[in-house]
């Protein structure tokens, strides 16, 4: 083999050494789960992290939406009207199977998967009781975060004070819940500690909705109008709470989500007319268009490390 050759097999080989390693890199591969409206009903999809290859996962003449994935990143729990109620399900990702976990007692919505995968929470409206002095006293259809193992069974609340809370989400060492609440009269992020004590986190006036705790359990990103439209904030936990604004953007951006390695945000935006979903890094660069379609794409989810 001449010099030259040899020399050019070498740079071939190292091209190609470096593409490999590149698609390897954590947050590169796998697929975002998303919510969308493009079959004229809701269904959950999957899709590349690059906005190709778009799979119908439930294909239900109900609706389907809100999907999370589990900690393997094989199952996905999600939101189905498919029994005539509101009610979590999960499926597995290589052949469908679909199973129900919850099974009445108000609406059931919005899971969101224990890191251990024993557990899914979950919003539901279903009445309970609450001891006070001489009994107990009943509270119907007041929305709380509720667990229920996997199998069913008789499911546990997690949040106390009336008010509405939904979109709850697990720290990644399964002892807290970030949420939003509406208790104060506007909604907040909210967190429940490992003790059971539930801290508002932002105590502003603004819409501050749909929270999600970064894979290093040290950041929050949410969305807010607190500059005068929906944008995506990043809550530093380890600096006292501070704020960074993501987006920046005159657009609606929200329903954010974290890619593996903690690096960048995927979300939904209307900066091009209507609702599709985005990547961004965490400095505000490099924001990407995954979804094109004049339905609506919404609620994407990262999945974890494959």
């Amino acid at each position: 083999m001449s010099q030259r050759l040899k020399k050019n097999v070498i740079a071939i080989m190292c091209i190609q050494l470096l593409l490999v390693g590149c698609s390897l890199m954590p947050g590169s591969k796998g697929l975002i789960a998303f919510e969308t409206y493009r079959d004229g009903k809701a269904e959950v999809y999957t899709m590349d992290i690059n906005g190709e290859n778009l799979v119908n996962i439930t294909n239900n003449s109900a609706y389907d939406g809100t999907p999370n994935w589990d900690s393997t990143g094989k199952l996905i729990a999600f939101t189905s009207e498919r029994t005539g109620n509101p009610e979590i399900f999960y499926l597995q990702l290589d052949d469908l199977e679909t199973t129900q976990v919850t099974d009445g007692g108000g609406f059931n919505v919005i899971p969101a998967w224990s890191p251990d995968g024993m557990r899914i929470l979950f919003s539901s409206n279903r009445t309970y009781f609450v001891r006070a002095e001489g009994g107990e006293f009943e509270v119907p259809a007041n929305t709380k975060l509720w667990t229920v193992d996997l199998d069913g069974g008789i499911p546990d609340r997690m949040t106390s004070v009336l008010g509405l809370d939904l979109y709850g989400d697990w720290s990644p060492d399964g002892t807290e819940i970030v949420y939003m609440s509406v208790r104060d009269d506007n909604p907040e992020i909210y967190i429940k500690r490992a003790n059971g004590y539930e801290e508002n986190l932002t105590n502003n006036l603004a819409l501050d909705l749909n929270p999600a705790w970064s894979p290093d359990g040290s950041k929050i990103a949410f969305m807010s109008d607190r500059d005068g439209n929906m944008e995506i904030y990043v809550m530093d936990l380890n600096d006292d709470n501070s704020l960074t604004n993501i987006t920046k953007h005159p657009a609606n951006d929200g329903d954010p989500d974290w890619s593996p390695d903690g690096k960048q945000l995927v979300f939904t935006s209307d900066r091009d007319g209507n609702i599709e979903i985005y990547t961004i890094q965490m400095d505000g660069s490099s924001l990407r268009r995954l979804t094109d379609n004049p339905a609506d794409d919404l609620h994407p989810q990262w999945q974890p490390n494959p």
